[in-house]
């Protein structure tokens, strides 16, 4: 019988270590590396880590009645170490509810367990900004349950015993179960940061960093009618300045030119290098007078600066600029723009050219 009594107890820690994998591997998986979505994201891993905290509870292991050891503490313990106070005790507290509600001998020290589990946790977040364990912060998960498991002592008629052949135990399974959970997170982690290491590869141009041609096109099928404007710029003559001072100093002015765009946009605008010196530029959430503005910016500043930021005072450096309102035909908006790009080469260069539409402002 105590044999049997054994193996069950083990088939159910066991059944106890595959559910808390499982659950933080599915987890695992709302980690993107980007901001898309964030909201319904983190609302799905905290439903997710209540969820597992109940299943963890659920499938306990019993010393005594009314007594259960199980992993609960890792979604509160990674709530915290990722979240700060908030997330743990977001986490904690319907789990504190559960706890209660199933009762028993060991409920108020399962409930304080939790407790300090959220607290310590939140307190150790700052060691775990990287979001792995190094040999800087290796000490706190023993530290951390060892502080949380010593509410054993609170049982009533069994703590000292507990502590005895229990604690030393619990510390070491619950240090290696968060271990486990932060190996498989830093497996998701590396698979992450390698996707978008190709994507930026796939997506941005060598030499300014600026997102592509194949990134244009891509972002081209998404873009919205209404507010949205396209707008199609070429350096004038590039060719010349490649033939008298090589192409290394034509790289340079790519570059400082591509440095202008990103900072005469705003926020939610893009920037897209899509073939030699020419560029394109996506303004969202504003209206023709905005577009204009911004447009006519550029214009200047890189008339202003481009040659200084290449350490070449005598260097006069201009950009054509077609802008046109984004109709929602991709390739209807970039025909116009391009109309209107080689209109303001051939009236002179060095000038923004403009639809009818903005005529009328």
């Amino acid at each position: 019988m105590i044999y049997r009594g054994r193996v069950t107890m083990l088939s159910t820690g066991f059944i106890n270590l595959c559910v808390l994998v499982a659950f933080t591997f599915v987890g695992s998986l709302t980690y993107t590396g980007t901001h898309s979505r964030h909201v319904s994201r983190y609302l799905f891993r905290y439903l997710l880590s209540v969820a597992s905290g109940a299943a963890l509870i659920f499938y306990s292991v019993t010393l005594s009645p009314g007594v259960r050891v199980d992993y609960r503490y890792m979604p509160v313990a990674l709530a915290g170490l990722f979240g700060g106070p908030r997330a743990a005790f977001g986490v904690a507290l319907p789990l504190i509810a559960y706890r209660f509600w199933i009762g028993g001998l060991g409920a108020p020290a399962g409930i304080l367990s939790l407790l300090i589990c959220a607290l310590l946790a939140s307190y150790f977040a700052p060691a775990f900004r990287e979001r792995r364990i190094t040999r800087r912060n290796l000490w706190i998960p023993p530290v951390l349950f060892a502080l949380t498991n010593l509410t054993v002592l609170i049982i009533p008629g069994q703590g000292w015993h507990l502590f005895e052949t229990v604690y030393p135990v619990l510390v070491v399974l619950h240090s290696l179960g968060l271990m486990v959970v932060f190996s498989v997170l830093q497996s998701r982690f590396g698979v992450v940061a390698e996707t978008l290491g190709f994507e930026r590869l796939a997506y941005r141009d060598a030499l300014t960093g600026t997102l592509n041609r194949r990134a244009f096109n891509r972002d081209l099928e998404t873009l919205p009618e209404g507010a949205t404007f396209l707008l199609l710029l070429d350096l004038d003559r590039f060719k010349t300045i490649n033939d008298e001072r090589g192409h290394p100093f034509g790289d340079r002015v790519l570059v400082a030119l591509s440095s202008v765009l990103h900072e005469s946009v705003r926020g939610n605008d893009q920037v897209y290098r899509i073939g030699g010196e020419e560029f394109a530029v996506v303004l969202q959430g504003t209206d023709a007078r905005g577009a204009a503005s911004v447009a006519e910016r550029i214009r200047s500043t890189v008339e202003q600066q481009v040659g200084a930021r290449c350490e070449a005072a005598d260097l006069s450096t201009t950009v054509s600029i077609g802008l046109t309102e984004w109709t929602g035909s991709g390739s209807q908006s970039l025909q116009v723009a391009d109309q209107l790009l080689y209109k303001a080469k051939h009236k002179g260069r060095n000038q923004v050219q403009t639809t009818a539409f903005f005529a009328m402002l």
